[in-house]
This record gives C-alpha cells, structure tokens and sequence, in this order.
C-alpha cells in the first residue's frame, strides 16, 4: 500500500487556492437555508445506490459540489502532479472526463495544468489543453461558475485551457460518446464505476467501448474507492472494478498501478465544510494495438538475442532504430484515429437517415476477455 501527504509548504498552499476557488463558486450554494436538508437526503439515497434521485434533481446539483468537490478536487490535483499526468499535461491533450459534471476535474486539471513542464509558455502554445466533461445530467450552470471562477482567480485564459461540456448516459452509448473518446489522448473515469455497475449488463458494455475506442497510444485513467464500495458481485465472487481493466493486458499496459492510496489533506484548511481525506486505487493505463504491436521493443530484444553476431549495431544504432519504431507508431496511430472518425461521421450520417448499423461491426471482431461473465 502507498500512502500520500503533504511534504512541501507549496502543496498546502495550492489546496488553499483549490479550497479558495469552490468556496467562492459555491458560496451560494453553501448559504442555503435547506442545505443541511439536501445534504442529508442525498446521504440517504446514496446509502441504497438512488443515483437518479440524487443528480436527475437539479436543486442538488449545487449542494453536491459544496459538499463533496473539494475533497476530490484536492485529490484529483496531486494525482495529476504526479510527473505521468504532467507529461501528457505538457502535450496540451484532449481529456474527456466521464461523468464529470460537479467539477472535480476541471478544477483539478486547471490547477495542476500551471504546474506542467512549459507551463510558462502555455499563452504561446498552438494549442490548449481541452478539458471536456460529460455527464448525463445538465450540470453546464455549476460548470460555467467553476469555470468563470478559475479564469478569475488563476488567470488561466482560453489559449491555455479550453472548457467544454456535454451531456450523455454511458450505460446508452452514443456515437457522440464513442467518438469522443477515440478524439481524446486522455479519457478519465474518476468516482463513477460505484454508479455505473448498478447496471451490470450496460457497464460490461461500457469497459467494452473503451477498449474498442480508445485511441492506440490514448491513455485511460480509472479512479476509485478503495473500499468495498468499488467491488463488485460476479456469481457470488467478490471483484474490483479495475480488476476488469486489469485483466485486458492484450489492450492496455499499465502506466500507474496502485491498489490503495491514501491522500491526506494539508492541516488547518480554510472551508466552510469538512473536507475529508480519501484513500482510492489508481490505474493509469496506454492503449496498445494488436496490429501496433511494439516493434522497437521485439527488434531491440532479437538484436540482443544475436549479441555478437550483429556486433557492429551498436547502443546508440540500437536507440536511433528505437526511435523511429515508435514515430512509425505515432504516425499509424494517427491515420487510425482519421479513419475512426471519418466512419463516425458516415455511421452518423446513416443514423440520421434511419439506416445506422452497429458501429462496433467496422472496427473487426470483438476484443476477447478473461473478465467473469455477469449474470
């Protein structure tokens, strides 16, 4: 097990300026004369899994963000500190956050976007990152108040984050959602899998769309509970969520692999609300490719296979060829995210017209699995 905490004064005072953010967007909110009454009616129906009666009630949307987004905005930020979110920070990616309407991880990513490598030069960058958060419910007024907050607060302007919003079930998958995926470099999955596995049949269709749409070399970041709240009953077996990602090694190679993290908050926080501390799993997965497969690495292992009989390939031969492996990667792995969008939009066109068919049917047979069938 590993365990995090606060060991530089810098990371105590980026919570505050975190805390700050959600104690302003949400002051509203929090000074509500039902607040406590929402708040204990939403405990109630969490306790027996009414998530319908918890977010398809706009009135709780806001008492939601007061009381349980700054102990994961908190969180979520010193996940993306670490130097393999801030790596593919750097790249100004696209990151499509599912289920992510009360603002956890726009406010995080924002935060710890100004802390990635050439961060400094974001304002001159050909592009910024893309922050796009989806949920089934219209959260888009808490996220426009976030979002103005920020920008107020932090001076992040639009050439260095871009925000977007858009709404969908991912227990019905759209061809909206499958392409927003395979578009994105970074798909999240934070907090949701508990929601999710309420339907067991649609969820196992969800882990199948993002196998199938995941672009090769995207990666996939999967968060939760580590508690019993994140397992799931499978014919009487108990199993954890990431369990079933786990299992797909064909299609994913581990990035960050943890169990059960705790994150401690700074002492002596200033927030009108308990902020609680969180422990949670970690996965943080890059997709792979049958037809991809790492060449580099099987023509670096064969070279050294033969040893002496190719000795005049040396180390620094050995890493130029390496490097090229993986441009040729990078290059394939973009001409299949073309093509992937340009079936997208003949399926959508055929959809509009009452002749859509499966779109899974383009992309080959389905992927296998080692995961237990659901009942």
């Amino acid at each position: 097990m590993s365990t995090s905490s606060v060991s530089e004064a810098g990371s105590a005072d980026q919570q505050q300026r975190i805390l700050n953010v959600l104690r302003m967007a949400c002051a509203e909110a929090i000074r509500r004369p039902d607040f406590a009454e929402r708040l204990q009616d939403m405990k109630q129906k969490f306790y027996v899994r009414d998530f319908d009666g918890i977010f398809l009630d706009p009135t709780n949307l806001s008492v939601y963000t007061a009381q349980y987004v700054p102990r994961r905005a908190l969180c979520y930020y010193e996940i993306f500190s670490r130097p393999e979110l801030q790596d593919i920070l750097a790249t100004c990616p696209t990151i499509y956050c599912l289920g992510a309407g009360s603002g956890s991880e726009l406010v995080a990513i924002s935060a710890a976007s100004k802390c990635a490598p050439g961060a400094a030069n974001a304002s001159s960058s050909a592009r910024p990152i893309t922050i796009h958060s989806q949920d089934y419910t219209d959260w888009s007024p808490i996220l426009t108040t976030l979002e103005d907050t920020i920008r107020y607060k932090w001076g992040i302007g639009a050439r260095q984050v871009k925000y977007e919003f858009s709404l969908g079930n991912l227990l019905q998958m759209s061809l909206d959602i499958e392409h927003n995926i395979s578009s994105s470099q970074l798909v999240t999955a934070m907090f949701i899998f508990n929601e999710l596995f309420s339907d067991k049949a649609n969820a196992m269709n969800f882990v199948k769309t993002i196998v199938k749409c995941v672009a090769p070399g995207g990666y996939f970041l999967l968060v939760d509970s580590a508690g019993s709240f994140s397992s799931i009953q499978i014919n009487g077996k108990s199993y954890m969520s990431y369990m079933f990602f786990d299992s797909l090694s064909k299609h994913f190679t581990p990035v960050i692999s943890e169990d059960s993290t705790w994150f401690r908050h700074a002492p002596n926080l200033e927030y009108p609300l308990g902020v609680e501390n969180m422990r949670y799993f970690i996965r943080l997965y890059r997709k792979t490719e049958a037809a991809l497969l790492t060449e580099y690495e099987l023509i670096r292992n064969e070279v050294k296979k033969m040893g002496g009989l190719i000795a005049e390939i040396n180390e620094e031969e050995l890493d130029a060829l390496t490097q090229s492996m993986r441009a040729v990667e990078q290059k394939l792995a973009l001409v299949y995210t073309v093509f992937r969008s340009s079936i997208y939009a003949h399926l959508s066109q055929q959809e509009a017209s009452g002749q859509a068919q499966d779109p899974g049917s383009a992309f080959g047979e389905p992927f296998q699995t080692n995961c237990p069938p659901f009942d």
